[in-house]
């Protein structure tokens, strides 16, 4: 397992933006709200993203399916936000 951060910089202004986000909204709202809210703060940060992104899925040669990412940033990072009241090892990949 590394413990290298990529793109440094950017990595800590969208966990920045996370904490933001959870902070003024709270515990206990839909996944869709924080969504919002941090694609609000992305903008207003003056961030690039892309939301909902449909990316197709292959296996080897196989297309075995399509996947629904909540946000590319700056067409470098992936964030997908989850919310559960626990993390375990399985949500962290």
């Amino acid at each position: 397992m590394t413990t290298k951060i990529i793109f440094p910089e950017l990595s800590y202004k969208i966990v920045g933006i996370a904490f933001k986000v959870f902070n003024e909204l709270g515990f206990g709202m839909d996944e869709k709200y924080y969504q919002r809210a941090f694609a609000k703060e992305l903008e207003s940060e003056k961030i690039l993203y892309e939301k909902e992104k449909l990316i197709k899925l292959n296996y080897k040669d196989y297309k075995i399916g399509n996947y629904l990412l909540d946000f590319i940033v700056e067409n470098r990072i992936v964030v997908e936000l989850k919310v559960r009241p626990r993390f375990g090892y399985v949500h962290i990949k």
